[in-house]
């Protein structure tokens, strides 16, 4: 049995780049003859730097248009003379440039955008009466019936739907979902999919639409690529040829089917992941406030234990010289009751009762005169 090659560790889990189609990219640039290709949008120039060789070796001129070209692309075209980085919107960009041989159209994937891009190519290659080659990525789901936004608010107001940096997409909903396939802050899904001026195969075909002369051929893998080219251009028979294999191929649909599912299915998995995760951080984080809660709670604990140490010391302090003062009191008290026991004797013998009855008065009389002996 023969070995298999392993992804390296760096491969993206997700193939979505332009370069998954270099073998078949780089034989239409070869069938067309192409001396001048214009790419539109390249991230990190991963398929730049496959041109970049093959441009190199035919003379031909590539200009790359990224309005936020990303550090590994910025690299690269400081790197290679032959690369002409261009930092504005494909719109803008395409109105200065001129018409050239090959389009690689991978930038902003809404209707708008496309149907611009491609009424502009058209319009300036009329002018000068040259055949063009369009090739444009995200022809199929999730962009294909769904516009995906970079930056909505550079559209006119009216060109874009309702949208979501937040939610995702998943096929078998036409409206944008909870989870899913996701921009994660980078890009936006149209809320609903499908309807008119909505996804990029629906501008490719209103396009065509109106130009009976053009052809349309559509790989169906990784995210889907679509062909555009006149019926009469030299090399279109060529072109049919390395193409109609591959155009609505009903294997290609079906890996492409099953490699979004198993791709959501990890993003599934993923979220579920993350929920865990989050909701064991927030345990923790709980269990982190408890801890502090508790360790407070011990410390006021210890401080009211110090101070009822201290009131019971402080009262254990007066309650020395209390009972010294009550015993005092009660030696006091009995030696008054004594004192005026024997004076009571003293005044009954003064008066001279002996059980007979003694007036209050004299009474009072006969114990005035103890006091005063006292």
């Amino acid at each position: 049995m023969e070995s298999i090659d392993h992804p390296s560790e760096g491969q993206p889990l997700l193939l979505h780049s332009l370069a998954e189609f270099e073998e078949l990219i780089l034989s239409c640039l070869e069938i067309a003859d192409a001396r001048s290709v214009v790419e539109i949008g390249a991230e990190d120039g991963l398929f730049t730097r496959r041109l970049l060789p093959w441009a190199e070796r035919h003379g031909a001129t590539l200009f790359t248009v990224d309005p936020a070209p990303r550090p590994p692309l910025l690299e690269l075209a400081a790197e290679y003379d032959a690369v002409d980085l261009i930092e504005e919107r494909s719109l803008d960009a395409l109105q200065k440039l001129d018409p050239a041989d090959v389009y690689l159209v991978d930038g902003d994937h809404n209707y708008y955008t496309v149907l611009h891009e491609l009424q502009t190519i058209d319009k300036h290659a009329g002018e000068v009466e040259r055949p063009y080659l369009v090739v444009l990525h995200d022809v199929s789901w999730p962009s294909a019936r769904r516009d995906m936004y970079y930056a909505p608010d550079t559209l006119p107001a009216d060109a874009v739907h309702p949208y979501s940096f937040d939610r995702g997409v998943v096929p078998e909903s036409a409206r944008a979902v909870t989870g899913g396939f996701r921009g994660e802050g980078e890009f936006g899904f149209a809320v609903d999919e499908g309807g008119p001026e909505n996804g990029v195969l629906t501008a490719v075909e209103d396009f065509m639409a109106d130009h009976d002369n053009l052809e349309l051929r559509l790989v169906p893998a990784v995210f889907g690529l679509g062909f555009v080219f006149a019926k009469d251009a030299p090399y279109a028979g060529k072109l049919r040829s390395l193409l109609d294999p591959y155009h609505l191929n009903p294997l290609l649909e079906r890996l492409e089917r099953n490699r979004v599912q198993l791709f959501l299915r990890v993003l599934e998995l993923q979220d579920a992941v993350t929920a865990v995760t989050r909701h064991r951080d927030d345990i923790e984080l709980m269990l982190r406030d408890a801890d502090v809660q508790n360790r407070a709670l011990w410390a006021r604990n210890a401080e009211l234990e110090a101070e009822l140490d201290k009131e019971v010391d402080r009262r254990a302090r007066l309650a020395k010289p209390l009972e010294q003062l009550m015993r005092e009191v009660d030696m006091v008290a009995r030696s008054r009751a004594f004192q005026l026991a024997e004076g009571a004797s003293r005044a009954a013998h003064l008066v001279g009762w002996s059980g007979t009855t003694l007036s209050s008065a004299r009474l009072r009389d006969a114990i005035a005169a103890v006091e005063r002996e006292h």
